[in-house]
């Protein structure tokens, strides 16, 4: 027996697994701007926003974080794909463990 299934239909079907699964289309992130405390519970859990700036963003500067030390009452900016795509690459030199 075999089942025909149209492309759009399938495509529907794997959309909300991948969904549900917590994927995310790369063009959904493609522009779209985050929080620290969202970068933090994204890329860097279970680690908090002070442990992100102390041992990723201060140590590397990141091209992909703009306005990295903002003041008080200003705001840093961090460019979700660039960041998304440097967690990847730079994963192994990022020290987990510290404090």
């Amino acid at each position: 027996m075999q089942l025909a299934i149209e492309d759009s239909s399938l495509e529907q079907v794997v959309d909300l697994i991948m969904k549900k699964r917590g994927y995310v289309p790369e063009n959904q992130i493609v522009g779209r701007t985050i929080s620290i405390q969202e970068f933090a519970q994204k890329y860097a859990k279970p680690h908090g926003s002070a442990w992100v700036k102390r041992n990723i963003l201060y140590p590397f500067k990141p091209d992909w974080c703009s306005n990295i030390h903002p003041g008080r009452g200003g705001k840093m900016t961090i460019f979700e794909y660039p960041a998304a795509i440097w967690m990847n690459e730079h994963r192994k030199e990022i020290d987990w463990d510290a404090k």
